[in-house]
């Protein structure tokens, strides 16, 4: 049961990201280079926001113990998205975003106002008060992880899956 709800989650906070104008995500994408494993990551220009899918308070509360959680990490912005009354405003850790799942829409419940994500120590109202300095090792890792696996291989010619933006017809890669 939890599991189905952790699933349900990944794939509203994947549709978020994307609503938000983050071109590129992944979900539950295992790297190397960092021990951490986002449940949902995506990345603008400039910046990058995780997502936290938590089916169960429980979770939220064994999450809070992990070292990425307190310093470096991945994500610029951060947020946690749950059904609502398992994760409460007074239990945020200082910076995180809380996003209700209300069936199949997701209502922000504590994030910065507008869509301007501007990347890290850019002064633009409330924006800083939501962000991390995300460790860039990690988050170059995960793109690097997230663009070999959209790698493949057809009719004996490697080409490239478009990354940004999803759904673009497969190109040959260049040699």
């Amino acid at each position: 049961m939890a599991g189905d709800v952790h699933k349900q989650l990944v794939v509203l906070g994947e549709k978020w990201l994307k609503r938000q104008g983050f071109a590129v995500v992944a979900s539950e994408l295992v790297t190397g280079g960092t021990k951490e494993q986002a449940d949902v990551i995506g990345f603008r220009s400039n910046c990058s926001a995780v997502i936290e899918a938590k089916a169960s308070r429980s979770d939220f509360l064994a999450d809070a113990r992990k070292p990425h959680r307190l310093a470096g990490g991945l994500g610029v912005y951060r947020f946690y998205l749950c059904p609502p009354s398992v994760i409460d405003i007074a239990d945020l850790p200082k910076r995180w975003g809380l996003l209700y799942a209300d069936g199949r829409s997701v209502r922000d419940v504590v994030r910065p106002l507008g869509n301007a994500w501007p990347s890290f120590g850019a002064m633009y109202g409330v924006w800083p008060d939501f962000q991390y300095e995300a460790d860039p090792d990690a988050e170059r890792g995960v793109l690097y992880f997230h663009c070999a696996a959209s790698v493949v291989i057809a009719y004996g010619r490697t080409v490239r899956k478009a990354v940004v933006g999803g759904d673009a017809p497969c190109r040959p890669a260049r040699a």
